[in-house]
């Protein structure tokens, strides 16, 4: 038999749909009853209540504000009085229980240190001291370790500085040394006084002072000291230059020796001749041997060799040529 069109349907998935989300009108291979039984619970309301989170009860606004401040509570009046009081008992019974333990400790006996028993017949120095009376006071020790006490003149004392408010004199003062007018003092010191001059002034006067001790102090005629350091040096400059004028007789490629390396050279060229001639006059006068004759033909060409070479730097001028 097929059923109604009204208490059956076609869906169009495998599984049935809930009736709160309505059924589907394309037809399907299932045939399920259109009227079936609710699946939700009755309790399901409250558990998605209880289970809604924050930014969903913000957003259900119903007569209700969407902030709501927290509700602080209100602190508990003090008592400071009070406080203080048990504060203080507290403090005083410390203090007795304090006090009491050092009663307790004044009371016990000091402990003696060990002593050895070659000082026990040993009287103590502090003991005698301390049993000893007291020494009378001296008649001069008011004055001691005060000015002018062993010459027995009086110390002139400073008085004090008039005061503008009068003090009331109980009896007649004597007429001392104090009494002195510091008002006319002052004003003499005044007059007299110079002020203090500004140090660049006092570099100025010294300066001006020196000047003028220099001017009296000075030889007039004398060269200074700067002029003669100055001629030196045009000395050594004009030496220098003519020492590099090229010399005439100069030839190409060559440079001349200086005179202090010419006479250095030429004096240990006298020095080998001097050497040479000694050697040759301990040969013997006939040579007859091989070694005697090369020995001899030797000492001549050498000999022959640096008298050449003294000849050449006797001359005023040596030249040197240039390797290049």
């Amino acid at each position: 038999m097929k059923p109604s069109s009204s208490s059956k349907m076609m869906l169009s998935s495998p599984y049935a749909t809930d009736p709160a989300y309505g059924g589907s009108k394309d037809a399907c291979w299932v045939d399920v009853d259109s009227n079936p039984q609710p699946r939700v619970r009755p309790e399901a309301d409250e558990i998605y209540k209880k289970s809604q989170g924050c930014v969903g009860r913000l957003l259900q606004v119903q007569g209700e504000p969407v902030y709501r401040p927290p509700s602080r509570q209100k602190p508990e009046s003090k008592d400071f009085g009070r406080d203080n009081v048990r504060k203080m008992r507290q403090i005083q019974s410390m203090n007795r229980r304090k006090k009491r333990e050092d009663d307790k400790v004044a009371g016990e006996p000091i402990k003696v240190l060990p002593q050895s028993v070659k000082y026990k017949e040993v009287s103590s120095k502090v003991a005698e001291h301390v049993k000893q009376p007291p020494q009378q006071p001296r008649p001069a020790s008011a004055n001691f370790l005060r000015s002018h006490s062993r010459t027995g003149g009086t110390p002139k004392v400073r008085g004090r500085s008039p005061s503008p408010a009068p003090r009331p004199k109980t009896a007649p003062e004597a007429k001392t040394q104090t009494d002195a007018n510091f008002i006319a003092h002052n004003a003499r010191l005044v007059k007299n006084h110079k002020p203090p001059r500004p140090p660049s002034a006092l570099a100025e006067e010294s300066l001006k002072i020196k000047q003028i001790k220099d001017m009296q102090t000075y030889e007039k005629g004398a060269v200074p000291k700067y002029l003669k350091g100055r001629q030196k040096q045009w000395a050594k400059q004009e030496e220098e230059r003519i020492r590099n004028i090229p010399d005439p007789d100069m030839p190409p490629g060559h440079k001349m020796m200086a005179q202090e390396e010419r006479l250095k050279t030429l004096g240990v060229l006298k020095e080998k001749e001097k050497e040479l001639q000694q050697q040759l006059h301990k040969l013997p006068l006939k040579a007859e041997t091989l070694r005697a004759k090369t020995r001899e033909a030797e000492v001549n060409s050498q000999l022959a060799e640096v008298e050449e070479a003294i000849k050449i730097f006797s001359r005023s001028k040596v030249f040197i040529k240039i390797d290049s």
